[in-house]
């Protein structure tokens, strides 16, 4: 399974498979063997990495982040999730009341780093259409399907709220 995660500002794609009881982990060229066992509390790990015992404590998680301390570093980790609402409600539910259909919608408190499209554009699944920052990570918004870019909303600079119109596609 290949994940894209943010780590200050900078993007680490990290490939993970488990293994039996061990999960390979690599990224950046560094492999990992990884064994998990549940600690005495529900937030926190002991973990073996490549023989060295780790304990690990899972500070917070959300939608777009996660935060834990590993061997005493504290480690804030960004995943980039799209918010685009095309016509019918998300299997999480229904889109918010002020959501509309073939729009991009913030999925979090933020600065607008980036804005990689402009009206007009065709995008396909997987482009950047714009990149936030919250709390010192990036997070890339990516179209989910074949679009056309009706108006982009924000600029380079622009705080966003979460839920917040960003975009709308044609």
């Amino acid at each position: 399974m290949k994940f894209e995660l943010f780590n200050g500002g900078r993007k680490v794609d990290v490939e993970v498979a488990a293994m039996g009881e061990t999960i390979n982990v690599s990224f950046e060229g560094k492999h990992f063997e990884v064994q998990l066992a549940r600690a005495d509390s529900d937030n926190r790990i002991a973990a073996t990495v490549n023989g060295k015992e780790v304990s690990v404590v899972f500070d917070e998680e959300t939608e777009t982040s996660l935060r834990l301390t590993m061997g005493g570093r504290q480690i804030t980790l960004g995943r980039a999730q799209p918010q685009l609402r095309a016509g019918s409600a998300s299997p999480a539910g229904p889109p918010p009341a002020a959501a509309e259909q073939n729009a991009l919608l913030s999925p979090l408190f933020g600065k607008v780093i980036s804005v990689d499209v402009k009206s007009g554009d065709s995008v396909d699944s997987g482009q950047s259409l714009v990149v936030l920052e919250a709390m010192k990570m990036e997070s890339v918004l990516r179209a989910d399907g074949k679009h056309v870019v009706k108006e982009v909303l924000v600029k380079e600079g622009d705080g966003v709220t979460k839920g917040q119109l960003i975009m709308r596609f044609s």
